[in-house]
């Protein structure tokens, strides 16, 4: 997390960095004046002057970056102060039982902000050190004012013509997009100005291992599309982390650790967008590793989280899982067949604890059959996601 009083110190060192840079252009431009005025010419003398000369232009360029920086660190000490101060005001503030949800999903808003910040302070230096820079994610949370079609237009105008493809075939939107993937909302119906109308509710489907490969991205709205027609509502494809490629990587916790902020920040999203929708967060497989850990560590904007063939989750009990809602739920979805349960046990899982047993405290949900990639064709699955979205 940034830290406002180091951020001020970082500014001030760089700005003297540049100073003493700069000092030394003008004496390199000082010393290559007094040689030329001694007399010293000829072919050699005039080159050796000459590379002097672009020494002196070679250091302005850091100096430049030097103020750069210490301008985006400043403009980030003065945001993490304002964030500071509301912190200490909510935390300060008395709160009755009945405004408590309300109070901790200001916390948690601030504490997704500081995030935010954070990555996009990185994001800014990084911009300002290379040459070129890596386009990340373009998220939605950081466009909370601009209108999804211009959203969906911007991004789909720079996207693969096979994801265009998916997308316009499904009636979808892409709400974020970039390199690593695109999260598109479908089952929306749309007003005249071609904008979502707000729905009923929004499903956001988190996938594991390999859901990153661009092969994927079709099978991941077929199964998307299954869940609309069950749910009656928008469902959205959310591709915003980095899932582990193969199964060998996937036995890391990383990129779950990487992926819950980012998780969080987009429910946060989804709340701006659609405050009156139910929400129902689902994590399969590895997703459900990142989903559990965003709950855990930020809280999740959502009135249910489903665990769905996991291989474990950090937290040890639902109660350390966040829902910002008057009546959270956390659900827990296994096939008796699906071969990711060798990786869990009564008291241990691949990644944690295993949440299906009744010392997690979750929901079941009985019935399901099928494989570990069956669980969007199942009846029992799907029936019970259009319950959780109809409330």
């Amino acid at each position: 997390m940034l830290v406002t009083s180091e951020l001020s110190a970082s500014a001030d060192a760089l700005r003297r960095a540049a100073g003493t840079v700069r000092s030394r252009i003008d004496d390199t431009a000082a010393t290559r004046t007094s040689i030329s005025n001694a007399g010293l010419a000829g072919e050699a003398a005039d080159a050796g002057l000459d590379k002097l000369a672009d020494l002196g232009r070679a250091l302005s360029n850091p100096a430049d970056t030097m103020e750069k920086i210490a301008e985006i660190l400043e403009e980030a000490a003065a945001a993490q102060h304002m964030v500071d101060v509301s912190k200490e005001s909510l935390a300060a503030t008395f709160v009755p039982p009945h405004l408590r949800v309300a109070h901790e999903s200001m916390l948690a808003a601030l504490s997704l902000l500081e995030r935010l910040l954070d990555k996009s302070c990185s994001a800014s230096i990084s911009q300002e050190c290379k040459l070129e820079h890596e386009q990340d994610l373009d998220r939605l949370v950081f466009h909370p004012d601009e209108p999804l079609s211009q959203i969906n237009a911007r991004l789909l105008e720079t996207a693969p013509a096979s994801v265009q493809d998916i997308v316009a075939e499904a009636d979808g939107i892409v709400l974020e997009g970039g390199p690593d993937g695109y999260s598109v909302m479908i089952g929306v119906e749309y007003d005249e100005n071609g904008e979502p109308i707000p729905p009923q509710s929004v499903t956001t489907v988190v996938s594991g291992v390999g859901s990153g490969e661009p092969e994927k991205f079709a099978l991941a709205v077929e199964e998307a599309q299954a869940v609309a027609e069950a749910t009656g509502g928008a469902v959205v494809v959310w591709q915003g982390y980095s899932a582990p490629p193969t199964l060998i990587e996937g036995m890391s916790r990383i990129p779950a650790s990487a992926g819950a902020d980012d998780l969080a920040a987009f429910q946060y999203a989804m709340e701006e967008r659609f405050p009156d929708s139910r929400k129902v967060v689902v994590g399969h497989s590895y997703g459900s590793v990142v989903a559990a850990r965003a709950a855990e560590e930020y809280g999740l904007f959502a009135d249910e989280l489903y665990i769905v063939g996991s291989p474990g989750v950090s937290a040890s009990h639902v109660d350390d899982l966040t829902l910002f809602t008057d009546d959270p739920k956390v659900t827990v979805a296994d096939s008796p067949t699906d071969p990711i349960l060798l990786l869990r046990s009564p008291f241990s899982a691949l990644h944690g604890t295993d949440p299906g047993t009744a010392r997690f405290g979750a929901e079941r949900v009985p019935g399901i059959r099928g494989g570990h990639t069956d669980y969007y064709e199942d009846e029992a699955f799907l029936r019970a996601l259009g319950e959780s979205a109809r409330g």
